[in-house]
């Protein structure tokens, strides 16, 4: 039923050719008159040229969508009718999936070359044959070259970063004098993106940057970005050639069957899924300069102390002091505090991993003006050098950290309108949020 009208077109056109192939062999044989068998001839002619166009319509529309979705042109209209119902949905799925996968990449792309357009570390990106493919603000002021288009233009004017850009000895950083007494940090990242070799390359001015530390997060977060992308990238591209190899094979195209519809359908989904996940994990990122949405509830004080406390019990043997002053309906976001005092409470951990009798001790305290929680440990406390840097995003003196638990805790602390400080007193290191009484009278 699906094909009876496709099937009653194609009829009514045989059945006019063989109409007139029955005309053609009457008049040769029953009249006399050249003009007329002639007639017939160009008709029949014409009616099977008509056929043939018809049949071959289908694979017209199916070449159309492969060079659609080659060319990233997704506004294609194709021909209702010499187009199954079940087709012609089978081409707007596609085609609105992989318009909604290029919609997502151009966004990717967007709001990556955004947030390197704002980084001030100088960033650039090209390929193994020395094409430029992106540099931010920083790289164009810094080298007073904008518009760089192949690294060779820097040969003459900086030989040194020109050298380091084209060597492929495996130095991914190094410091080289630059113009008017210049010291610059330059770091060489190389990747393979859709089989073909990219470099990204950060400059960086110490006279007028960050610390070595805040220069080390960035070069991290490009690391991290780079790695994450390609994690995603590679399998969406594997998959783009497995649909392509399900729809053509050499230069024929193939009329897939339901099996293969729905695996090709499933592939897009997955490419779909693989696209959403990168902007999610940007998005991650994006959590340390956005605002926090809090759900306010009140949550007794005493269970949010055994909440800490069991959840913690499973990855230490470090018993956990809880000392409850208050005793009482306390509000907040139990979510966001207790993701803060997880963070904390770990943090506590490592540090009273090499001292003999560790203490860990959470309290909840509350006075006229606000409500104090703080999580103390006898650890030997943070470096005096880092204390002024810990709440900085990405800065760690951990060698597996992310650099962002503190940073994030803090931000978390401030969106209940307190703070969290640290300091070091009586030979215990604390961490203490405040949250102003205030609050309290929310709900």
């Amino acid at each position: 039923m699906i094909f009876s009208k496709r099937f009653i077109n194609i009829l009514l056109r045989v059945l006019v050719i063989v109409g007139l192939a029955v005309g053609l062999a009457y008049s040769l044989l029953r009249t006399d008159l050249f003009i007329t068998p002639v007639m017939f001839a160009i008709l029949i002619l014409l009616a099977a040229m008509e056929l043939t166009w018809h049949l071959q319509q289908q694979e017209r529309n199916w070449a159309g969508f492969l060079l659609s979705v080659k060319y990233h042109d997704f506004n294609r209209v194709y021909q209702k009718q010499t187009t199954s119902p079940e087709l012609r949905e089978a081409y707007g799925l596609i085609t609105e999936s992989m318009e909604s996968l290029q919609s997502g990449k151009e966004a990717e792309f967007q709001l990556l070359e955004t947030v390197l357009s704002h980084v001030s570390i100088a960033v650039g990106c090209y390929t193994e044959e020395g094409d430029v493919l992106f540099t931010n603000k920083a790289f164009d002021q810094l080298l007073a070259l904008p518009g760089l288009i192949h690294i060779d233009r820097l040969q003459k004017e900086f030989p040194k970063i020109h050298q380091v850009m084209v060597t492929k000895e495996a130095a991914p950083s190094e410091w080289i004098d630059h113009t008017n007494g210049q010291q610059l940090f330059v770091k060489r990242e190389a990747f393979k993106l859709k089989g073909k070799g990219h470099k990204l390359i950060s400059l960086t001015d110490i006279r007028t940057s960050l610390d070595a530390k805040e220069i080390e997060s960035y070069q991290k977060l490009m690391q991290v970005m780079t790695h994450e992308i390609m994690n995603s990238a590679t399998p969406i591209l594997s998959l783009i050639k497995v649909v392509n190899q399900k729809l053509i094979k050499g230069s024929e195209l193939i009329v897939l069957d339901t099996k293969d519809q729905r695996n090709v359908s499933i592939s897009l989904y997955a490419i779909e899924e693989r696209t959403s996940g990168i902007l999610k994990f940007v998005e991650a990122y994006k959590q340390i300069n956005r605002s926090i949405d809090l759900q306010l509830e009140q949550v007794p004080s005493s269970e949010l102390l055994k909440a800490i406390s069991s959840l913690m019990s499973s990855e230490t043997t470090v018993k956990l002091i809880l000392k409850d002053k208050v005793d009482n309906l306390i509000t907040l976001d139990r979510n966001l505090i207790t993701q803060v005092l997880i963070n904390l409470v770990k943090n506590a951990l490592d540090a009273v991993a090499s001292t003999k009798n560790p203490i860990v001790l959470i309290s909840i305290d509350r006075e006229p003006e606000w409500i104090s929680i703080a999580v103390a440990d006898n650890g030997p406390g943070v470096a005096i050098q880092a204390i002024n840097h810990i709440f900085i995003p990405f800065f760690t003196t951990k060698t597996t950290g992310s650099g962002i638990g503190l940073a994030l805790s803090r931000k978390i602390v401030q969106a209940h309108g307190g703070h969290l400080v640290y300091h070091r007193r009586n030979e215990q290191t604390l961490f203490t949020m405040t949250i102003p009484t205030a609050k309290q009278d929310v709900l």
